[in-house]
């Protein structure tokens, strides 16, 4: 093998380590994000159960149970006043919750 060949493969041969040590760093980055959500999702229903029977929602409940809310500028849209209102749970984020449940046609449940 030619000195030239050699001096070309081996530079392409460094780039593809350093892009593979690029890519492995960055992976690594992603496990440790999942984990890390995995585990805020775990603390969150270990307290969304601890409040599973709640009577009364008062302050300190609130303040355990929620990071934030977030209330948007008013829109109008078809003539009505509309307000987006976010609500950041602890450990969570931002859950979306649907404000109506989808009528399910009567034919498409399956008897018991």
């Amino acid at each position: 093998m030619s000195d030239l060949r050699f001096q070309k493969l081996s530079a392409q041969y460094e780039t593809e380590q350093a892009e593979i040590q690029r890519l492995a760093s960055s992976l690594e980055q992603e496990i440790e994000n999942e984990t890390e959500q995995i585990a805020d999702v775990g603390r969150f229903l270990q307290l969304a159960d601890r409040y599973s029977d709640l009577q009364e929602l008062d302050a300190s409940t609130v303040n355990e149970l929620i990071d934030r809310i977030v209330i948007h500028s008013p829109e109008r849209i078809g003539g009505r006043k509309h307000v987006t209102i976010e609500i950041y749970f602890t450990y969570v984020g931002k859950i979306r919750i649907p404000l109506y449940k989808p009528d399910i046609p009567a034919g498409t449940e399956k008897p018991a």
